[in-house]
Parts: C-alpha cells; sequence; structure tokens
C-alpha cells in the first residue's frame, strides 16, 4: 500500500489531523483536530440535550403512554429545534474534513517528489 492511499484512509476514516498526524506534521494534525472536534463536539451536544428533552416530555406526560402521544411530543420537540446552527456545524465539519483529506495527500506527494 503506497503512502498516498494510507492518507487518504487515515485522513477520511479515522479522524481529521490522524494523516497528517503519521505524516509528522504534528502542529497542522493538533490544527485539524481541533477544527473538527468543536462542530462535532456541538452537534453532539445538541443531539443529546434534545434527546433528554424528549425523553423527559414523554414522562412528564403522565397518562398512557402510546406510540401516537409519544410521536406527537417528539415532533412538537423537533419543531422547536434550531437547525441552522447544527446544519452550520455540520457543513463546517465536512468542510474541514474535506480541506484535511486534500491537504495530507498534497503533504504525501510534496515528500514523494523530494
Amino acid at each position: 500500500m503506497n503512502n498516498t492511499v494510507k492518507v487518504v484512509l487515515l485522513s477520511a476514516f479515522l479522524f481529521p489531523g490522524a494523516a497528517h498526524w503519521w505524516l509528522k506534521k504534528q502542529l497542522a494534525a493538533g490544527l485539524y483536530a481541533i477544527a473538527a472536534a468543536l462542530p462535532l463536539y456541538y452537534i453532539i451536544d445538541v443531539t443529546m440535550t434534545q434527546t433528554q428533552l424528549m425523553v423527559d416530555n414523554v414522562l412528564m406526560s403522565g397518562g398512557q403512554l402510546d406510540l401516537l402521544s409519544i410521536n406527537e411530543l417528539v415532533t412538537q420537540q423537533m419543531a422547536s429545534l434550531d437547525t441552522q446552527g447544527i446544519q452550520l456545524a455540520t457543513v463546517t465539519l465536512l468542510c474541514v474534513w474535506l480541506v484535511n483529506i486534500l491537504d495530507a495527500i498534497r503533504l504525501v506527494r510534496k515528500r514523494e517528489h523530494e
């Protein structure tokens, strides 16, 4: 397996910065990892918070819990969700990941030509 394939696999399937770490570019690896971790943290935080709110609403509704009432409570919670922030974080994460892959490929090709 040549270095370009290794770099692409590390960058695409592990985490941004992994290929840079393997290429001994620790500063770039740290920057890419942080740049990817921040929007990922936001997405996970919002998801966990909204999930907990949905569970709390279902438990506080009392009475008979059937699928229809749970579906209604979940739909109400989803309607109040601010999706713009999650969409921005997702796009940011994908852009960081893509730039990371392309930069790792650039670095390994540059190293091979030297």
